[in-house]
C-alpha cells in the first residue's frame, strides 16, 4: 500500500517545444513510484527513451527493463532520475555508448508509464556495477528531478529499427544521436530523502 510522500508539490521545467512530461511521485514501502505522461503536442512522430537490454536471470535471453536509469546526485543539490542516454566514462575505453530503446509516440498522443525507483536512492548507471555500502558517501539531497530524454522523428539521418524481443520498442539514431536528444523533465523538491553518492569516476551527466 502506498504510504503518504515526502515529496513536494511539482515543479516543472522549462519544455521543449510541442513536449511536456506530468509527474506525481508517491512512496511505498522502500521504492519511489514515479508514475508519468508524456504528451506529444507537435505534428511528428517522436521517439521517448523507455528500456534498455538486459538479460532474463533465467532464460539468459534478451529482454527490455524497462526500470533501467541513471541516477545522480547533482550540483543543485537534487538526485536527478534519467530515463535516457548516460554519458560515456572518460578514463574507460567503451566500445559504444548505450542507447535506450525507444517507444514510438505519434502526434496527439500520451505515452504512460510508471517507473519504480528503490531506496534509498544510490548513483548509478550502465556503465558502473555497485559498490558495497560502506564506500558510498551518505548525502541529504533536495529533492528529486525525473528526466525523460526522446528524438524527434524528424532529426536529421533519423532510422528507427523494430526489436524482436520487445515489438512495442525501437533502437533508434540520428545523424548525432547524443546531440539530437532532447529532454522533458519534473522537479519534485524534499528535505527527507538522501542519497548514496559514489567516490570513484562516475561521470555525472552534467559534468
Amino acid at each position: 500500500m502506498a504510504q503518504s510522500s515526502p515529496i513536494g508539490p511539482t515543479s516543472v521545467a522549462a519544455q521543449p517545444a510541442g513536449v511536456t512530461l506530468s509527474c506525481r511521485p508517491d512512496r511505498s514501502g522502500n521504492k519511489l513510484i514515479f508514475p508519468y505522461i508524456v504528451a506529444n503536442h507537435g505534428t511528428a512522430d517522436i521517439y521517448v527513451m523507455d528500456a534498455t537490454t538486459a538479460a532474463d536471470p533465467n532464460t539468459r535471453k534478451a529482454v527490455a527493463d524497462r526500470n533501467a536509469v541513471v541516477i545522480w546526485l547533482g550540483a543543485d543539490g537534487f538526485a536527478h532520475v534519467l530515463k535516457g542516454i548516460a554519458p560515456m566514462p572518460v578514463n574507460r575505453l567503451m566500445l559504444a555508448q548505450v542507447v535506450p530503446l525507444a517507444a514510438k509516440l505519434p502526434p496527439g498522443q500520451t505515452f504512460d508509464r510508471a517507473l519504480e525507483v528503490q531506496l534509498p536512492l544510490a548513483e548509478t548507471g550502465p556503465y558502473h556495477s555497485d559498490l558495497p555500502l560502506r564506500e558510498y558517501q551518505l548525502t541529504d539531497i533536495q529533492g528529486v528531478m525525473l528526466t525523460v530524454e526522446f528524438l524527434r522523428s524528424t532529426v536529421e539521418g533519423f532510422a528507427a529499427e523494430p526489436i524482436e524481443y520487445a515489438p512495442d520498442l525501437f533502437n533508434v539514431r540520428g545523424k548525432h544521436t547524443v546531440g539530437q536528444t532532447e529532454r522533458v523533465s519534473c522537479a519534485f523538491p524534499s528535505r527527507q530523502l538522501q542519497i548514496l553518492k559514489r567516490p570513484d569516476d562516475f561521470r555525472r551527466p552534467e559534468q
